[in-house]
């Protein structure tokens, strides 16, 4: 992986420039930041090349005894990709960011589940809060083929 590359968090609400939701629109992520997502993300001179989004799950969806975080919008800059920024991220969150007391999931499109079951995230729709559940089906019910996965040290 090149050098020179920084990392940098900040909750959605203290994001000082909109550079990370334009780094999102430029590659093709739909999603827009919300006021308490964590977003993570990397630089390399000052250019956004990866980035993440994690939102916390309202505790009133379901009923479990740690909180429950949803990894969104992992994306890697088009000419950036199969340098292992996206490994670098990822464990970066999952290391650093997020701790033992935390349920982490995400949706992967199916062709990207292997990248996520290489980081330690397992298939979890059997065992996912019931709120998580209804958006897979919602986003199959838009065409989003998606595995729900569970990080799991």
């Amino acid at each position: 992986m090149a050098t020179n590359i920084n990392i940098h968090s900040a909750i959605g609400v203290d994001l000082q420039s909109p550079d990370l939701g334009r780094f999102y629109k430029r590659n093709g992520h739909k999603g827009r930041i919300q006021p308490d997502d964590r977003c993570i993300w990397l630089t390399r001179d000052k250019e956004i090349i990866a980035a993440a989004r994690l939102s916390t799950i309202p505790e009133h969806h379901f009923s479990a005894q740690r909180k429950t975080v949803l990894l969104r919008g992992l994306w890697v800059d088009k000419q950036q990709r199969s340098l292992g920024l996206g490994s670098y991220l990822l464990k970066e969150i999952c290391t650093k960011q997020i701790n033992l007391d935390v349920y982490l999931f995400c949706f992967a499109y199916e062709q990207i589940a292997p990248f996520y079951q290489k980081h330690g995230f397992k298939a979890a729709a059997d065992s996912a809060p019931t709120y998580l559940r209804q958006k897979q089906k919602d986003y199959s019910s838009r065409g989003n083929a998606t595995q729900l996965m569970l990080y799991s040290k």
